[in-house]
């Protein structure tokens, strides 16, 4: 793992967050450390979307406080991060190889038409839809639009993903696998991850560090290391019992 895999990344310094009427986030004190998953978690409300689109540089209301991306005051839209969503926004139009390809064009435009095919079809493999380059988003299942919107994000090489509940609208079985291919992509890239979910198990299965937020405005209930052997096990003694801990923290 890279050296510096404990240096902060984002650092959220007594940050708020203010809506006519309503302050989902104020004097938010945060680090997200650089190189790992970490997951969002809380109640609907809990402002952990409003977090998350700040880290990415949107925020829609008034802000106190600062966020910092590797040092420097982020003040607008973070072009290092790319945000993948709940519904998965694919171009209708476009087949799968075309949305994945479309977002190179203004990101990579130095790249010959030829370097993005290539870096589009090595995606394609990556998530395994090679053989379905050609179909359009209304001829995928739900997990194959979810991988589609995940290699458009991917192709552009971020260096941070924020990813707001990617998986809540999909069955378990698809949802287990499509966590295990965000896994097994950490695992190759190393590419720090900010996740938001409601789901205790996926957090804690994915992640190597959970937030717990709640309140109004929210506060950080709890922020617990989970990268550890016998948290890999969601059947072991140690992983059900900080899953009930976490259940009684926010419930």
């Amino acid at each position: 793992m890279d050296v510096n895999v404990a240096s902060p990344l984002f650092q959220i310094e007594d940050f708020s967050v203010i809506y006519p009427g309503a302050t989902p986030l104020s004097h938010l004190n945060l680090t997200i450390r650089r190189h790992e998953i970490t997951c969002l978690l809380g109640k609907s409300g809990c402002g952990k979307t409003t977090l998350l689109k700040a880290l990415g540089g949107f925020t829609a209301g008034s802000t106190a406080g600062d966020i910092l991306f590797d040092g420097q005051p982020l003040t607008g839209p973070n072009r290092n991060s790319v945000m993948i969503f709940q519904e998965n926004n694919l171009y209708p139009w476009l087949t799968v190889k075309g949305n994945v390809a479309f977002g190179l064009r203004f990101s990579a435009p130095e790249l010959s038409r030829q370097e993005r095919d290539n870096r589009v079809l090595a995606m394609l493999e990556t998530v395994g839809l090679s053989d379905s380059s050609r179909r359009f988003p209304h001829q995928l299942s739900g997990g194959m639009r979810q991988r589609t919107a995940i290699a458009r994000a991917l192709v552009a090489d971020p260096e941070v993903l924020l990813l707001d509940e990617p998986f809540s609208a999909l069955d378990i079985s698809l949802r287990r696998r499509m966590q295990g291919l965000l896994k097994q992509l950490w695992q190759e890239t190393r590419m720090s991850m900010v996740m938001v979910t409601h789901n205790i198990e996926e957090a804690m299965t994915v992640g190597q560090r959970i937030i717990v937020l709640g309140g109004q405005p929210a506060t950080i209930l709890l922020e617990q290391d989970t990268d550890a052997e016998h948290f890999s096990d969601r059947y072991s003694t140690e992983f059900l019992h900080l899953q009930q801990q976490i259940e009684s923290i926010i419930y």
